[in-house]
């Protein structure tokens, strides 16, 4: 069982988008990953470039805006970061894909350093 650190990015991503109306799901939308993560199952696809170390991994996950009919292709972005020998997933950032253009690997870094180092 991993546990689960929202970082306060990624909380304040989340009321962010929660202000919205048509993001009145997110809460549950997110939570359907987060069960998926806590059980280990490493979801999304795993970013490159980032030289982390061999235990350490970060992923982006593509999750459906409930709110919306348009699928996961238009949805969320999830970004994560794994540390497997502490067991440990670190939630970095969320994002809606109509309204920002991918995450620069600059500012993942970014994140993990200011989040996630002790």
């Amino acid at each position: 069982m991993f546990e689960i650190i929202a970082t306060e990015q990624f909380e304040k991503d989340i009321k962010f988008y929660k202000r919205k109306k048509k993001f009145t799901n997110i809460d549950d939308d997110i939570d359907a990953i987060i069960e998926e993560l806590e059980e280990g199952n490493l979801i999304g696809d795993e970013l490159k470039g980032l030289e982390l170390p061999s235990n350490e991994h970060s992923f982006k996950v593509r999750v459906a805006n409930s709110n919306t009919n348009v699928g996961k292709s238009n949805g969320y972005r999830l970004i994560y970061y794994v540390v497997k020998d502490d067991l440990t997933i670190f939630l970095l950032t969320v994002y809606y894909k109509k309204e920002q253009e991918d995450i620069t690997v600059r500012e993942i870094v970014g994140l993990i350093e200011k989040y996630c180092m002790d």
